[in-house]
């Protein structure tokens, strides 16, 4: 099994619980998606900093072309929003660990994708829209195979990408639960 497949598979859970979450955002509304997008960066924005901090650069060498913090600071500035208190910060000790995060983050960028078009005319999409260099997520793919070679690494790597998607459910459930009060 693919370093990737294996990934997808533990934390395929994961996954859908927050896809759920950020699916009850109203990304057609100004109030909505203004919500969504704090929600987001209280997560994205830690998260690629601890991957800085790691040395996230050093394992993909056009790290600073995928970071996104940038676009999202620069659509909730837009919005006139500040950006939020962030979740904690996940550890990033080593190869497994940076490897778990990326491939969180990098398919993130995937569902913007989709994302974008419920959002409504003329609103921000920096974030969202981001683009990518061609081939760059199969560039991701391969790295993930080639750092991820045994068993013990695909398990550290998969036990980081729970912990990322914890810190993004985190921040869904704490700006939804700050919408209803």
């Amino acid at each position: 099994m693919s370093a990737r497949a294996a990934l997808r598979a533990a934390t395929s859970e994961d996954h859908e619980r927050v896809d759920r979450l950020f699916s009850r955002f109203d990304l057609g509304s100004p109030d909505g998606y203004r919500l969504f997008l704090t929600a987001q960066a209280a997560a994205h924005v830690p998260i690629e900093a601890a991957l800085d901090a790691a040395g996230a650069e050093a394992l993909l060498p056009d790290w600073r072309a995928r970071r996104r913090s940038h676009l999202i600071e620069a659509d909730l500035a837009e919005l006139g929003c500040t950006l939020p208190d962030p979740v904690e910060l996940p550890v990033l000790a080593d190869t497994a660990a940076i490897m778990g995060a990326l491939y969180v983050l990098e398919g993130s960028r995937l569902g913007g994708a989709v994302l974008k078009r419920e959002l409504a005319p003329h609103a921000p999409m920096r974030f969202l829209a981001a683009e990518q260099a061609p081939g760059a997520w199969r560039k991701l793919l391969a790295k993930l195979d080639e750092s991820l070679y045994q068993p013990a690494l695909v398990e550290a790597a998969s036990q980081t990408a729970r912990l990322v998607f914890r810190r993004f459910e985190i921040a869904a459930r704490r700006h939804l639960e700050s919408a209803q009060a």
